[in-house]
């Protein structure tokens, strides 16, 4: 190869490096404010709410656009909204695109309090004030997403009541009419019924032929008072819910929250069939958990099966449970048509996000539903298993944090504490967790099943046979 050859390979290589670096920014998910200048009216209303903010906000927030920020002067707001018992805090910025929200919440306006429900409205102007060329639906989309991501970040307790882009222009095939269909498509998937809950009236504010009313929008775009009345229809009867549940209180780890059917409705299916077909018998044991409690009809579905023919044995286990999954499920309806002398619970390594003292809040709630529920029966409390080979890996410190506060919740009478995890892991100060027990460092293979049957097989005989 000549020299020259060299010389421009280096030359073109670092063009593409320079390009890499310093690419040209997602505008949607940049954030920047409307105006830098203190006398911008932009400026003076951000100053403004922040005022408020520091005040200790609202169990109610609305974040929006000028949609949003129209709302604040209408009857509707006074009467419906900013009135007891909701106070709600209208943080709606007319002109404001999904860079600029995510600008105000960078700058404070989530922080200082904690809110019950944030009302989230935005995107139009994103569609609005470009082209398609300049925006596309997928920048409008990853701009709400970054922006629902960082107001669970800083509102973690908070639902996020999530509103599709109103529709916009006279009629269906407005250029800006499909790109906000095209946008909300996928953001109707932003809901997870746990967290984000869909508010989706936008039907309503149709035509039956798809066309936009003036006596609803008179510019197309925002809402008159009838417009906005439809809105509080929709939009107060999930705020009421929201709020009057007894959840609110707890932290997310144990707030009853469902996981998305699809993901374990066939399990669901199977349990709550097999808990009819036994309905009224008195159970032995019941099994609680995740994944690790369901894998005993996987990796231990021999040891399971010897269990079984001494045992009356109902295993709810669900892959991929937190805490609150547990909670939910058992709020409605697994704890009920049967009896039991004993569960066995471990729960609590899928809880990746939550600190140790919220997993063990929800330990801690999920004991006293089954208390509550099952009066007569007693709980084998164990603790979360070892994860992850090194000791000081965080998961694993975390899991042991949580542990040191559950261990607590036994009292040796109604609650037993059974704790062999030292049984999973290798002899030493290192504490190293064995592939050749849980391959994966996470779900114990038939060998980890032996030594957790082994483990609770003496609690088993105490309190199902009384011996």
């Amino acid at each position: 190869m000549k020299l020259t050859q060299i010389r421009f390979g280096v030359a073109a290589c670092a063009t593409f490096l320079v390009g890499v670096l310093f690419a040209a920014p997602v505008v949607s998910i940049t954030p920047v404010p409307q105006s830098d200048r203190p006398d911008h009216w932009w400026q003076k209303r951000f100053a403004e709410k922040q005022e408020l903010v520091k005040r200790g906000g609202s169990a109610v927030v609305f974040i929006g656009d000028s949609i949003v920020h129209g709302l604040e002067g209408s009857a509707v707001w006074r009467e419906k909204f900013a009135a007891a018992p909701f106070h709600a805090l209208n943080l709606g910025f007319s002109g404001d695109r999904t860079e600029h929200v995510l600008w105000r919440l960078d700058h404070g306006e989530l922080d200082g309090y904690k809110a019950k429900v944030v009302v989230l409205m935005i995107g139009t102007n994103n569609i609005g004030h470009r082209s398609r060329a300049d925006e596309s639906p997928i920048d409008t989309i990853i701009g709400i997403n970054e922006i629902i991501r960082k107001i669970r970040w800083k509102q973690p307790q908070a639902k996020i009541i999530l509103h599709p882009i109103f529709p916009r222009g006279e009629r269906p095939d407005d250029e800006r009419r499909q790109r906000v269909d095209a946008v909300n498509e996928a953001v109707r998937q932003l809901a997870d019924g746990q967290s984000v809950f869909l508010c989706d009236f936008n039907d309503v504010l149709l035509n039956a032929d798809g066309t936009l009313s003036k006596d609803i929008m008179p510019d197309f775009l925002h809402p008159s008072d009838r417009g906005r009345e439809i809105w509080a229809r929709a939009l107060l009867p999930m705020l009421n819910r929201l709020l009057s549940s007894k959840d609110a209180d707890y932290p997310p780890a144990a707030r009853a929250t469902p996981r998305r059917l699809p993901e374990y409705v066939g399990r669901m299916t199977d349990r709550r069939r097999q808990t009819m077909s036994r309905k009224g018998e008195t159970l032995d044991v019941v099994f609680l958990g995740d994944s690790i409690t369901h894998g005993w009809e996987g990796n231990g579905r021999e040891v399971f099966k010897k269990l079984c023919a001494d045992y009356k044995i109902l295993n709810l286990g669900h892959s991929g449970d937190r805490t609150e999954h547990l909670v939910w499920r058992f709020l409605n309806g697994e704890m009920e048509g049967y009896k039991t002398k004993l569960f066995m619970l471990m729960i609590g390594t899928n809880n990746g996000n939550d600190s140790a003292e919220d997993v063990a809040a929800g330990i801690k709630r999920i004991i006293e539903i089954t208390q509550k529920t099952h009066p007569e029966a007693k709980m084998l409390l164990l603790p979360i298993f070892p994860r992850n080979s090194d000791a000081k890996n965080n998961h694993r410190i975390k899991n042991e944090k949580t542990n040191a506060i559950i261990k607590g919740y036994a009292d040796g009478n109604k609650v037993i504490w059974c704790d062999f995890n030292d049984k999973f892991l290798e002899p030493g100060p290192d504490k190293v967790l064995p592939r050749s027990i849980m391959p994966d460092l996470l779900h114990p293979n038939h060998d980890g099943y032996l030594i957790w049957e082994a483990a609770v097989r003496p609690y088993f005989e105490k309190y199902c046979r009384g011996k």
